[in-house]
């Protein structure tokens, strides 16, 4: 676990130690938490440190941060191709920068970027602010599916596969509500044909693509489940 605040970043980021932080190939660290102070109490969120690992890694990896409003903290420039993916689903990104790198000119409001010396200060109130824009980027839209399979939560989005899409439909249009899993299965009938798979397979994949966006897929019942934003 990580507390930022406490961590200096030579010990949360050291890109050639032997804890997979190097550029070779490898599977990225597990995500840490922290609890950022409120006026209520505390909020846990993920933090995730490492270069890009497998697809399937990074793919839960991704999940886990959607699900809880974490942040992705990148080496400039070594991570720009895995950036673009992370900002279209509305993650934050906190970027680490060394000494003499050139940084581009347009800087999105969903990330921020520090020198490799930043202090501890400086690392926990920018994680703290990220994480704070993520959840409220989520909380003031509902979602939205359209045709051809793309779930949009604002301006951020994911393309899901037919069978996902099929079983998603009902629920995204009855979201927040029960949604009786016979229905669900009876939408997912007529697209049996193209896919080689089960409703519950389907919905399993659906479970981890919608927690990118910050929604989760829960039963309601023994019988049921709807959609609704992370908790």
């Amino acid at each position: 676990m990580t507390a930022v605040g406490t961590t200096s970043i030579e010990e949360l980021y050291e890109p050639d130690s032997e804890d997979g932080l190097s550029d070779e190939e490898g599977d990225p660290t597990k995500p840490g938490h922290w609890e950022a102070d409120r006026s209520a109490g505390t909020r846990p969120n993920g933090v995730w440190f490492g270069p890009k690992g497998s697809e399937a890694t990074e793919r839960e990896l991704i999940s886990f941060l959607g699900s809880h409003n974490g942040v992705a903290v990148l080496q400039w420039p070594r991570d720009v191709g895995r950036s673009h993916r992370l900002r279209c689903l509305g993650i934050p990104r906190l970027w680490f920068v060394h000494d003499g790198a050139a940084l581009p000119v347009a800087r999105d409001t969903s990330e921020e970027w520090l020198p490799h010396t930043a202090s501890d200060l400086e690392i926990h109130e920018s994680l703290r602010g990220l994480c704070e824009w993520a959840a409220t980027e989520r909380s003031t839209v509902p979602p939205e599916l359209e045709e051809d399979g793309w779930l949009h939560l604002g301006d951020h989005g994911i393309q899901l596969t037919l069978a996902e899409t099929c079983v998603a439909a009902p629920l995204v249009a009855h979201f927040g509500a029960a949604v009786d899993d016979e229905l669900l299965a009876r939408r997912s009938t007529h697209a049996a044909a193209r896919w080689n798979g089960s409703f519950a397979g389907a919905l399993h994949l659906l479970e981890g693509d919608v927690n990118a966006l910050g929604l989760e897929v829960v039963p309601a019942s023994e019988h049921a489940h709807l959609i609704r934003r992370c908790r």
